[in-house]
């Protein structure tokens, strides 16, 4: 019996031939790079490689048969996951040693783990279960470089969440009335997007970094920079998680930004759209058209061979001619070193388009490109605006490179959206 006629018709699990052109990519990268095999501890990374989050040890040899230990579910993976030979993880730390020295080769020198997530605790431990002659090495470049490149599968996904943020923007416009809160507003946005199909879930590898579904902001609250490493923060609820919606009203001509993020099968797609009730300030609808203006000019270098770096620079350079580069990204100390990134089980994948990167765009991947913009309060575009003391002014699309341009996954209009009611 197929393992897919155990679920519902609802639980999609990821394609067998998938999992086996990701492993085999895997493991030509290990041979090209001259090392013996790498070991998955990441619950994400786990999953790309195998089509389940159930916990457990990966090991990936550079040649032969790869391994997966469970130490729970093992139904469940042996269920979800294709891979040939899932076994239960031992429980006693001397089986385990056993177990893991038995199928990584006494001649293996060199192995792979993600040293940009995994703790020390962890990363002590296995040096004590490896055999003695095994040298460590940071993996996590060659593991997120492999998934940065993403399969027509991984595309689907992403088009799919695409097409279900297009869904939240539109149903945006018929929920937004003067007087509600930013919070009130995204619970509906929440509420609808878990009915289309949202996992409820949005994923950061960066350490310290959390998102939930994305930030609804309107008036000088938009502008508030925070902790979060991102061009636009907002005051939230509390200190203890000071980003995104608060109790801020909407009014009547000040500009609504919503930044939201939908993940379908694991795969996000990102995009921030703006909306007013009535006509806002011609001053800001100005800025907006500029700040378009200068994301068409970064969607031409989204190509194959362009230079991340060199995108952020002329994003820099196309801000400071327009007048508006010390509120780029953010203002003052607090702002962000990027312009866009890569989106795909993670928000924060490769590519960065972030300065001095000298990674180089390929074809496939997927990235989403958020110049933004924050006013903060007593800036000289505000004088003319007495009815902002404070504002963020933003866009953000996502985009799949192909062989050489990019087409834009979220297809919602980029213009402010006004409301008339």
């Amino acid at each position: 019996m197929d393992n897919r006629d155990t679920f519902p018709t609802s639980y999609k699990l990821v394609p067998a031939s998938e999992i086996r052109q990701r492993l085999k990519r895997a493991q030509t990268a290990l041979s090209e790079a001259g090392c013996s095999g790498i070991l998955i501890l990441q619950n994400v990374d786990r999953y790309y490689f195998t089509g389940t989050l159930q916990d457990g040890i990966l090991w990936i040899p550079d040649t032969g048969t790869p391994i997966f230990w469970v130490r729970r579910s093992l139904e469940r993976a042996q269920l979800e996951s294709p891979l040939a030979d899932i076994r239960p993880q031992p429980t006693d730390f001397s089986a385990l040693k056993n177990e893991l020295r038995a199928a990584v080769s006494s001649s293996a020198a060199d192995i792979g783990m993600e040293l940009d997530v995994v703790p020390v605790r962890l990363l002590t431990r296995f040096q004590k279960l490896l055999p003695d002659n095994c040298t460590i090495f940071d993996a996590s470049q060659l593991i997120r470089n492999l998934r940065a490149r993403k399969s027509a599968y991984e595309i689907d996904c992403i088009k799919k969440a695409a097409a279900i943020m297009d869904d939240i923007m539109s149903y945006a416009a018929t929920i937004i009335i003067e007087g509600i809160s930013e919070i009130e507003l995204m619970a509906e946005l929440e509420h609808q997007a878990r009915r289309l199909g949202h996992l409820g879930i949005v994923r950061m590898r960066g350490f310290n970094n959390e998102l939930f579904f994305g930030h609804a902001l309107t008036g000088p609250e938009s502008a508030r920079r925070g902790y979060l490493d991102a061009p636009t923060n907002g005051l939230g609820l509390s200190p203890a998680f000071s980003q995104g919606a608060g109790h801020s009203k909407i009014r009547y001509g000040v500009p609504i930004s919503i930044d939201f993020m939908v993940n379908y099968e694991g795969y996000l797609a990102d995009m921030t759209r703006m909306f007013a009730i009535g006509e806002p300030p011609a001053e800001i609808v100005n800025i907006h058209e500029k700040l378009l203006a200068l994301n068409r000019e970064l969607v031409l270098m989204l190509k194959p061979g362009s230079q991340c770096g060199a995108i952020y620079a002329k994003a820099m350079a196309v801000a400071a001619d327009f007048g508006f580069g010390d509120c780029f990204l953010g203002h003052g100390p607090d702002q962000v070193a990027f312009v866009g990134h890569g989106v795909g089980l993670e928000v924060d994948e490769f590519p960065f388009i972030a300065s001095n990167n000298n990674m180089v765009l390929a074809a496939n991947m997927v990235v989403a490109l958020e110049p933004k913009l924050t006013f903060p309060p007593g800036h000289k575009t505000l004088a003319t605006m007495p009815i902002l003391t404070a504002t963020a002014v933003t866009t953000e699309t996502t985009y799949v490179i192909t062989r050489d341009s990019a087409l834009p996954l979220t297809l919602t209009p980029e213009k402010i959206k006004i409301i008339k009611r």
